[in-house]
């Protein structure tokens, strides 16, 4: 099952003009990274896929998910991440969940069991009361993907998602995504410069250079072509 196709669309950020794009779907349950090297690059993209911006052109019609035609339907459907936080640090998890869910139109007996359960999934549960500001960035990072699955989305987006964080919180955040998506048949799609990163959690990758998709496939078959193309070097002297 697609979750969404991408055709027409790559090619024309910033106004870039293509060398010929390769249209992709993201298909329902996989975890989709969009590697690129510019940071306007990859806000612009983010923006377009989850429609606070408009591309020139959209998304393909034959999609379950047409970005120009089905709004209100692509919207209920996903949930966000930014590169910044959009929590209030003053208020506690609690009381930024609750704001949030509520913007959801969750009714109170049903928003107050999604908070519940998802600062459970998240391992926030003993930090529910606390105020955010409190929180180490790790945890605002877990907070903030608590937030974007308040409505259960189908789709989830993500910008940077460890941007700023050391090693292991990294991974833990990785970790975090892998169990969203097997435990929640979560579809992820998100953008990093970092191919470590897409290496780590992704099951299919999407390498985006000057406006376009040049590359999409797996980590295995991206590591076995450049594993092919090692040129190996001999030298006469060791110094």
């Amino acid at each position: 099952m697609v979750a969404f196709t991408v055709e027409d669309l790559l090619r024309r950020l910033d106004r870039l003009q293509a060398r010929g794009p390769i249209p992709f779907d993201v298909r329902s349950g996989e975890i989709v990274g969009l590697l690129c090297t510019g940071g306007q690059g990859r806000q612009t993209l983010v923006a377009i896929l989850t429609t606070m911006l408009f591309p020139l052109s959209g998304f393909a019609e034959r999609s379950s998910l047409a970005i120009l035609g089905n709004l209100g339907d692509m919207r209920r459907s996903m949930g966000i991440v930014l590169g910044e936080s959009v929590l209030d640090p003053a208020l506690t998890g609690r009381e930024n969940l609750d704001f949030h869910a509520r913007l959801h139109g969750l009714g109170d007996d049903l928003r107050r069991r999604r908070v519940l359960e998802v600062m459970e999934f998240v391992g926030l549960s003993g930090s529910l009361d606390a105020a955010v500001e409190t929180y180490s960035p790790v945890m605002v990072r877990r907070l903030e993907i608590a937030r974007a699955f308040l409505a259960h989305p189908g789709v989830l987006f993500l910008a940077e998602p460890t941007k700023g964080l050391d090693e292991s919180d990294r991974e833990e955040i990785w970790g975090l995504l892998r169990r969203l998506n097997r435990e929640r048949r979560v579809t992820i799609v998100f953008t990093t410069h970092d191919v470590a990163e897409a290496e780590a959690v992704c099951t299919r990758v999407a390498v985006v250079d000057g406006g376009e998709v040049v590359a999409l496939d797996t980590p295995d078959t991206f590591r076995a072509v450049m594993a092919a193309n090692e040129v190996p070097l001999k030298f006469d002297d060791a110094a």
